[in-house]
């Protein structure tokens, strides 16, 4: 079953040792560094809709991004 927003800053793993969670208003991306360190962006509505964007207006990218 699936539900409408992940659980708050609940981590899911996404391969590459990149880890996604949402914090109510941002999908916040990290990593952990050998130190033990989290490096994190966080992404707002508006910088996630751009990157979208900016990846569909390459079409390559686009289908290689999408596997078409």
């Amino acid at each position: 079953m699936s539900e409408d927003l992940p659980k708050p800053n609940a981590e899911t793993y996404l391969g590459d040792g990149l880890y996604a969670s949402f914090d109510g208003w941002h999908v916040r991306l990290s990593t952990q560094r050998i130190a033990g360190e989290t490096d994190w962006v966080a992404l707002e509505p508006e910088v996630y809709r751009a990157l979208r964007a900016w990846v569909a207006s390459y079409p390559r990218l686009k289908q290689h991004m999408e596997g078409e």
